[in-house]
């Protein structure tokens, strides 16, 4: 199976910016929503429980999230799925419907924080990042120098 992303640099920079959530919810349905009427009309902030804390509930059941931007250098994407498959050996293509820099991160009833295993893996961007630049032969220079130093002080 092979998947193709249908989309260009040209066809980034031009989609259209979307307002994004991401919901701890399953939704089984693939029409269209009225968001703006129906969700977002009822997102208000709730200082009471932090700095950027926004509220709303779905289906009955309370929702407390906040605005997160994506990790600097990267782009929010999304891709639609032009045609279902029809098993799990049949080559899919995905094709982009648009982007965004911002996002509403939702939690049931519990403030979002960084012991979110969500929030977790966005955080491995700049672990990832760290971990895969080049070190300079001076920089590697200066570490050895710095714990020879600190194992001289210890044993002292």
């Amino acid at each position: 199976m092979s998947i193709t992303l249908d989309f260009n640099g040209k066809n980034l920079a031009k989609s259209k910016t979307l307002n994004l959530h991401f919901l701890p919810a399953k939704v089984n349905g693939d029409g269209n929503a009225n968001v703006e009427t129906y969700f977002n009309n009822y997102t208000h902030e709730a200082p009471e429980y932090g700095s950027g804390v926004v509220t709303n509930a779905l289906r009955g059941y309370p929702l407390v999230g906040n605005r997160m931007q994506v990790p600097e250098g990267y782009k929010g994407i999304v891709l639609q799925e032009t045609e279902k498959p029809l098993s799990e050996s049949t080559d899919r293509q995905l094709r982009l419907t648009g982007v965004f820099d911002e996002f509403t991160y939702w939690n049931y009833d519990k403030v979002p924080s960084n012991g979110d295993p969500y929030r977790q893996a966005l955080l491995m961007a700049d672990v990832a990042q760290a971990l895969s630049e080049p070190i300079s032969e001076e920089d590697l220079e200066t570490e050895i120098k710095r714990n020879r130093e600190s194992k001289k002080e210890n044993s002292s």
